[in-house]
């Protein structure tokens, strides 16, 4: 069985930014924020414009001919997509599945909605 570090260690091999940083894009029309955390998480709240995607099912929205394709990421090839979670786990490794897809302007936020809580209290 692979350890939690290891599986982690994916964190190497994506953009991660700070809440802080994130939340300077907020505003941004180019940005497109995506929240991959379970739908009751995001009925109760999330970031400015971000779009719901569940984590299960990220492969399908992103693979070109699934019956489950989100053209948005088509129709936006430069468009910049900002990750996140609850505290860093799954946008993580969301984030790494995008990239991995083809996805070319992906960022995971550090800490999830955990650390956009504190910043923004």
């Amino acid at each position: 069985m692979k350890k939690f570090d290891d599986l982690m260690s994916v964190s190497n091999e994506i953009e991660n930014i700070t809440a802080a940083e994130a939340k300077e894009k907020l505003n941004d029309p180019n940005v497109q924020f995506i929240d991959v955390r379970d739908k009751e998480s995001f009925s109760k709240g999330s970031i400015g414009n971000a779009i719901h995607m569940d984590r299960g099912f990220l492969e399908f929205y992103l693979a070109e001919g699934s019956p489950l394709e989100n053209d948005m990421f088509k129709n936006n090839p430069d468009k910049e997509y900002v990750v996140f979670c609850g505290v860093g786990g799954q946008g993580t490794l969301a984030t790494k599945t995008m990239k991995d897809m083809g996805v070319k302007n992906v960022k995971n936020i550090s800490g999830g909605m955990s650390e956009w809580e504190k910043i923004n209290k």
